[in-house]
């Protein structure tokens, strides 16, 4: 359950709350009017999150990548059937 405060709050109690959000490393809600306004995070928790995000779009990006040299080859004709494949892999790896 993420940890909600009114702006107010935060304006009243920041050195408190900015040590708590430094211990949780998790983001804290801060509300106006009772609606979700901004969202407040420890600096280094943030940029841990931001380093995370963007090693999984290289991750995805690199899988698309594979997967459209993938389909080039396909509609290239550069495939083999599966069985030829299997020998392949096992001849490469040893294991034939």
């Amino acid at each position: 359950m993420p940890a909600i405060r009114s702006l107010s709050e935060f304006n009243r109690n920041q050195n408190a709350l900015i040590e708590e959000l430094a211990d949780t490393c998790e983001p804290l809600y801060l509300t106006r009017n009772g609606a979700a306004c901004v969202v407040v995070m420890d600096a280094s928790a943030f940029d841990e999150a931001m380093s995370f995000r963007n090693e999984l779009f290289e991750q995805e990006l690199r899988t698309y990548r594979s997967l459209m040299r993938g389909y080039a080859d396909v509609l290239d004709g550069n495939t083999v059937n599966a069985s030829e494949a299997d020998r392949e892999i096992r001849r490469a790896k040893g294991w034939s």
